[in-house]
């Protein structure tokens, strides 16, 4: 990447739906916007994803297009040349910017069986309501699973993430029962799935903390992964910080074993790094993301109706797109001044570390100096 070849994405993250279960209140997609055409006065205005009248076809939803896509991805290598294995795709997983991925549930398990039988590394992140015995049949070959919760009572989850429906309290219950049925499996299979979950702390869930997590252990799941809202709406108060840091620390003492982790991804004591301070996008050297139309886009805040796509990825194609004229236009310049306001911190931390190591490799050509950088930021965090 620093000598300017270009090689395959070290990951693929895929879209498989527009389509969700769910309601959030606090959605991802409420701030990342499509483009509109306003006929009335000859105008593009925006609208937010998850509420604009139009969205990405589910054309992944088809288990021929998404085995066709991913065709094309393990078929994509680079032979090496310092010597060694060729440059392939390592990892595949399966996410949502406004959809659920097991919407499209019988394309993502027979993606996941066809990737496992290609020795890749698979993960999923779903909020895990729809999971069955299929679902879970075919997790035992992946690598890992995060769900989303959010939220420690059946009450706070129908009203935060079903618009207060009773049903939604029933769908609380069942994410639970379904991780719990997941756990037992893994233990019993000696699957190597390592089984997470997700809480991101808001003013309307942050004082539910240890009770999730007290839930969350006691269904078997291996790591807890703290977060906080990345659109700035819904940030915490002085207060409200305390109160999840007092939570944060009885949770350390009370359930943090050999068997249960807890991990901070963004740390609620110390400022938000919103504000993007890098000039030049280069993860999206390393991950493509595709839509749920088959399209490959920058990265995965991308996919929406009129957003910023290199073309599709169906029937074989991904080679062709990764290294084609549309992709290498963007990256001539075009990032991040074409990306939505919202990008999450690890890309803000990933790109300002990549940027160093990049000046470094262009002042000195040492590669060797550059990659002796990155180890000791890693060895570091």
């Amino acid at each position: 990447m620093l000598r300017g070849e270009v090689l395959p994405p070290f990951e693929v993250l895929i879209h498989p739906s527009s389509s969700c279960n769910l309601r959030c209140v606090w959605c991802i997609g409420d701030h990342i916007p499509i483009e509109i055409w306003d006929d009335s006065n000859e105008l593009v205005t925006l609208d937010a994803a998850k509420t604009a009248h139009e969205m990405l076809p589910n054309t992944l939803a088809s288990v021929d297009a998404m085995l066709g896509l991913l065709q094309g991805i393990v078929d994509y290598t680079v032979p090496n040349p310092d010597g060694g294995e060729d440059y392939s795709v390592e990892a595949v997983s399966f996410s949502g910017l406004i959809g659920e991925p097991l919407s499209s549930k019988a394309a993502v398990t027979e993606g996941i069986h066809f990737l496992a039988d290609h020795g890749k590394r698979i993960g999923l992140f779903t909020n895990a309501e729809l999971m069955d015995d299929k679902v879970r049949a075919a997790l035992l070959r992946a690598s890992y699973v995060n769900i989303s919760l959010d939220a420690g009572k059946p009450e706070t989850y129908a009203l935060l993430k079903f618009e207060g429906r009773a049903s939604g309290m029933k769908k609380f219950d069942r994410v639970l029962n379904n991780v719990r049925a997941l756990t037992e499996e893994v233990a019993t299979s000696g699957s190597p799935l390592t089984v997470n979950a997700s809480f991101i702390m808001y003013p309307e869930t942050h004082h539910e903390l240890y009770d999730a997590a007290a839930a969350l252990h006691a269904a078997g799941v291996r790591t807890l992964r703290l977060k906080r809202d990345i659109s700035g709406d819904r940030l915490l108060n002085a207060d409200q910080v305390a109160d999840t840091v007092a939570q944060i620390e009885r949770i350390r003492r009370d359930l943090v074993d050999e068997s249960f982790d807890l991990i901070e991804v963004h740390h609620i004591g110390e400022p938000v790094n919103l504000r993007r301070h890098f000039t030049h996008c280069r993860i999206t050297d390393l991950m493509a993301a595709v839509g749920s139309d088959g399209c490959m886009y920058p990265c995965n805040y991308h996919p929406r109706p009129n957003g910023h796509s290199y073309g599709s990825v169906l029937e074989g194609k991904f080679r062709d797109v990764w290294e084609g004229a549309a992709r290498a236009d963007y990256r001539a310049g075009r990032l991040p001044r074409d990306c939505p306001k919202v990008c999450d911190p690890y890309k803000n931390r990933a790109n300002g570390m990549l940027e160093v190591i990049a000046d470094i490799y262009e002042q000195q050509g040492q590669l060797d100096d550059a990659v002796a950088f990155a180890r000791s930021v890693l060895v570091k965090h």
